[in-house]
């Protein structure tokens, strides 16, 4: 049994920092992985407004209760600039997902979001290995997800983005990486039975556009998102109407807070 979340004088603070940050999903999921080990710690959200980032980030260095955060939209990229230390993932994928507070009191970027999301997949047994996969968005998870994709044996990836460049910028970063020709800039067309991903922010709001025309979507093709709350985006209810396999972002959460656990507990537990 799973004993309640305890908040004592003693218990650590992780935070998740976004605007918006109703959505989250992470808090509830990963205190459930606390409790369940008899951490001390309790992850809560805080909206942090974009103009306001490096203000809070000097408080929260300011808490030594707090073990650290993780990070979503829109603070991915900047966070670099504020990190103390980067890991050499964060370096290579050029985003932060979360930040762990050291021994020496720094504050260390990480990144789990494409570890996270392939887990997720790996989880619900969709394959991955010798697929062609199409990822739309160009923004800090789509640049962990393509990494992680090529590292999991996808067979090529394709990047869709509004700004050209900013997908020209992953492609390149990831067949340099891999020494080879894996990833190339493409539309939001998929093809037959490949692994179509949504990893902007379109479908957190009811009123969002759809990040392509569902009508461009057939059995054989999975449609996954990054985005976990609503579970059920209109791009997976459309996806799924026409009888194509879908996968929440909740899964990517799932995948990677027990990462993320353990990460925080290995200093701080």
């Amino acid at each position: 049994m799973v004993r309640c979340l305890e908040i004592k004088g003693s218990t650590r603070l992780m935070a998740i920092i976004g605007d918006p940050i109703a959505q989250a999903k992470t808090p509830a999921t990963i205190n459930e992985i606390f409790s369940a080990r008899g951490a001390d710690i309790a992850c809560v959200p805080l909206q942090v407004p974009a103009q306001e980032l490096e203000t809070i980030w000097a408080g929260l260095k300011r808490m030594p209760n707090l073990v650290g955060f993780g990070i979503t939209l829109p603070h991915k990229q900047t966070a670099l600039q504020l990190c103390d230390s980067l890991d050499p993932l964060v370096e290579r994928v050029g985003a932060v997902n979360v930040v762990r507070r050291e021994r020496d009191g720094s504050f260390r970027g990480y990144q789990f979001d494409g570890k996270g999301f392939v887990r997720g997949l790996q989880a619900n047994n969709i394959e991955i290995l010798h697929r062609d996969a199409l990822i739309i968005g160009a923004g800090g998870a789509a640049v962990a997800i393509a990494f992680a994709l090529a590292e999991a044996g996808a067979k090529s990836i394709t990047i869709s983005n509004r700004t050209t460049a900013k997908a020209q910028l992953i492609v390149d970063a990831v067949n340099a990486d891999f020494g080879r020709t894996i990833a190339r800039v493409g539309s939001p067309q998929p093809e037959p039975n490949e692994l179509v991903i949504n990893a902007t922010s379109l479908g957190l709001n009811d009123d969002d556009a759809l990040p392509l025309d569902p009508d461009l979507l057939r059995p054989g093709m999975t449609v996954a998102e990054v985005i976990a709350q609503p579970e059920t985006t209109r791009l997976l209810s459309a996806a799924g109407a026409r009888r194509v396999e879908v996968h929440s972002g909740i899964h990517m959460i799932r995948g990677q807070v027990g990462l993320i656990a353990d990460h925080m507990c290995e200093i701080w537990d």
